[in-house]
């Protein structure tokens, strides 16, 4: 029986990610695979844990949320440790999953390069990834709440047959699932978030003690 662990990198114990994760775990169940799914955040003090897991494992699929056009910064923490402790990578399958707030993939992709890279320099095989864009709307709910829900739910389903079948996902697929919308709205989100970001900075400016990962928002 083939063996799983899915690592959540997001900071939050519930939400768009962690759903994804236990999506993914049932999934897996289903065609007979041993599935652990394990946490960074709690573990960063003592990684031990996940590193026992990655170890176990036959295949990697890491699951986080877009940030800066990549996952959480404590995901190069793991890299770097993952990096030092090399006798737990031994070949295994690496699958990448990201989602975040923007519906398209561009500023999604490279944390998946990121991963892709770290693979390449340290003996896993990079099997592929995928993006999900307003993820963090989600909250946790199901993939079918997004407006292309049904697309999403369907490319996500082919990537998750890649998953358990070991083979390469291509990115095609999470191209497919994008949700296509004129240039001019795309620009008018952007524009709206980065006021949402920048009047929260202003709000958040000078209180030093508490984290950008502790908002309930983010996914």
């Amino acid at each position: 029986m083939k063996k799983a662990v899915i690592i959540n990198l997001s900071p939050r114990k519930v939400g768009t990610s962690m759903m994804l994760a236990n999506h993914c775990r049932e999934f897996l169940l289903s065609r007979d695979y041993l599935v652990k799914i394990t946490h960074l955040y709690p573990n960063l003090k003592d990684l031990s844990p996940v590193h026992a897991a990655i170890n176990e494992a036959e295949s990697i699929i890491m699951i986080g949320p877009c940030y800066i056009n990549t996952y959480p910064a404590d995901t190069v923490y793991l890299l770097e440790e993952l990096e030092k402790n090399q006798n737990n990578l031994h070949g295994q399958c690496l699958y990448a999953v990201i989602q975040g707030g923007m519906p398209y993939v561009h500023t999604h992709e490279s944390g998946l390069k990121m991963l892709e890279l770290f693979a390449r320099e340290n003996g896993l095989r990079y099997k592929g990834g995928f993006v999900i864009g307003m993820g963090a709307m989600l909250n946790g709910q199901s993939l079918s709440k997004l407006l292309n829900g049904k697309r999403a739910e369907k490319m996500f389903g082919r990537f998750l047959e890649n998953v358990a079948k070991q083979e390469n996902s291509p990115a095609a697929l999470y191209h497919e699932a994008q949700l296509k919308m004129p240039g001019l709205v795309y620009r008018l989100m952007a524009k709206i978030m980065n006021r949402k970001i920048e009047k929260e900075r202003r709000e958040k400016q000078g209180d030093q003690k508490k984290s950008p990962y502790d908002n309930p928002g983010l996914d």
